[in-house]
């Protein structure tokens, strides 16, 4: 990585000329609430976001606080719909969200990661300025322009709008069950990891957005994760820090890619899983955690076993089943063919762009010296997340998430990979070399057991 001098959010927003720039984060930043209302939303009645789960601030109410804090305007409050799995953001929750906030001049979120997304998408609807108050350090998505969200039963990344603000009291989120924290813990260390997914398919042509300065602060930031006593308030400090640092590194670069490999799509994919067969799944950052482990194993058979440099372009070409591969794997989550048609059209394009790039292609074989050793340095061996998880108490393997991931499914999330989504990723690259397959899941899953991780 290339050396940077430190940086914290509110530089790096200013340096990257963010359209979020009020970013408070502090013990206390609550109490400075009303005044970033009043000066970056307009008069009139404002919208309040939030997910009807009480949340305190010391001995009181956080809820009843914001709007006591907001009281000289009138306020209206939007409850997101929760369903048997909490607040899903499929189009039915979005939708009632919008309509309920028509008419307001502005938004106020109150909440975790679902809700934060769930107002960047009704601001972004209704052309609203919005005001994110955090609650949890569980994601790295309050601070960037991006919502997941669900479309056709398959979770989707969109664009949606940057908050005006993001107000971050660390009193709030100190107060936040431990599991949201070790959340949060999970979608960091991602940083290393994830960008070698990123870097891999910029260097093959299938993406035009590498940034490497846009990754160095959010690894730099990382490290914390390994050093510090999670019982340390500076701990729960430099966590905040990474995940808003990387948010807006999301945002700068206008895609999560450089954060979002393989190890969020095995999230993903254990989400879509669990809501076909009506149960309950982990929170998003726990899952990413154990994954990042498992992406990491992954990373460093393929550059260490799997002689890489050696494959031959044009014998690299999509099985030729590759649609019904596909459908398969969807067809025992829903049985209409929905999700397999909304994600055979992702990943038709994206092996359309594959075989539309082949002078990219070779260009990046006859260079692999240099793209080896860049990516050996993106790609963090498995033990640097396993002990970061492992210092905060969260899960590393798939079967200590709540409910457990048995090996079943967690082979079948694997195996999926390439079979969701139009991002490009080491799985893609082994399923046109022929080598994503059983043998070499299970050689994965026992690495990063080596590590700590895996089943």
């Amino acid at each position: 990585m290339k050396a940077a001098p430190p940086q914290t959010a509110t530089d790096l927003a200013a340096a990257w000329d963010l359209p979020m720039r009020t970013i408070l984060s502090a013990p206390g930043a609550l109490d400075a609430l009303p005044g970033v209302v009043a000066e970056l939303l307009p008069a009139g009645e404002l919208g309040l976001l939030h997910d009807g789960t009480p949340k305190a601030l010391g001995v009181s109410d956080l809820l009843t606080t914001v709007r006591d804090r907001l009281a000289v305007r009138p306020v209206r409050t939007v409850t997101a719909a929760a369903g048997p799995h909490g607040v899903v953001l499929d189009e039915a929750t979005v939708r009632a969200a919008v309509d309920g906030s028509r008419g307001v001049t502005g938004l106020v979120s109150v909440g975790s990661g679902t809700v934060s997304d769930l107002g960047k998408a009704v601001a972004a609807e209704l052309h609203l300025p919005l005001v994110a108050v955090q609650t949890a350090a569980s994601v790295n998505g309050y601070a960037d322009p991006l919502s997941v969200l669900v479309r056709n039963g398959a979770k989707r990344t969109l664009p949606t709008t940057w908050p005006r603000a993001l107000v971050i009291d660390h009193d709030v989120v100190g107060q936040a069950p431990k599991t949201l924290t070790r959340s949060g813990v999970g979608d960091a260390v991602a940083a290393w990891v994830a960008p070698a997914d990123w870097y891999l398919a910029n260097a093959l042509g299938l993406d035009q957005g590498w940034d490497e300065d846009s990754i160095v602060p959010v690894v730099r930031a990382a490290q914390p994760l390994v050093d510090l006593d999670p019982a340390e308030p500076a701990a729960l400090a430099a966590l905040l820090d990474i995940l808003t640092i990387g948010g807006l590194a999301i945002g700068h670069t206008g895609s999560t890619a450089g954060l979002s490999g393989v190890e969020h799509l095995i999230s993903h994919l254990l989400d879509m899983a669990a809501m076909a067969a009506g149960r309950g799944h982990d929170l998003h950052g726990a899952q990413v955690g154990v994954a990042t482990v498992v992406s990491c194993a992954m990373w460093e058979i393929a550059l260490q076993e799997i002689d890489l440099g050696s494959l031959e372009p044009v014998a690299l070409v999509p099985p030729g089943d590759l649609e019904e591969r596909v459908l398969a794997s969807w067809v025992g989550l829903d049985p209409t063919g929905r999700v397999g048609a909304e994600c055979w059209s992702s990943v038709q394009r994206k092996f359309d762009t594959w075989a539309a790039n082949g002078a990219a292609v070779r260009t990046f074989f006859d260079d692999w010296p240099r793209h080896e050793a860049i990516l050996r340095r993106l790609a963090h061996p498995p033990e640097k997340p396993a002990t970061a998880l492992a210092n905060w108490g969260a899960s590393c393997t798939f079967s200590a998430l709540t409910p457990a991931v048995d090996a079943d499914l967690a082979r079948w999330a694997l195996r999926s990979l390439p079979f969701m989504r139009d991002r490009f990723t080491l799985t893609d690259l082994l399923l046109l070399a022929g080598r994503w397959d059983d043998a070499l899941i299970d050689r994965v899953l026992d690495r990063a057991a080596g590590a700590g991780g895996g089943l």
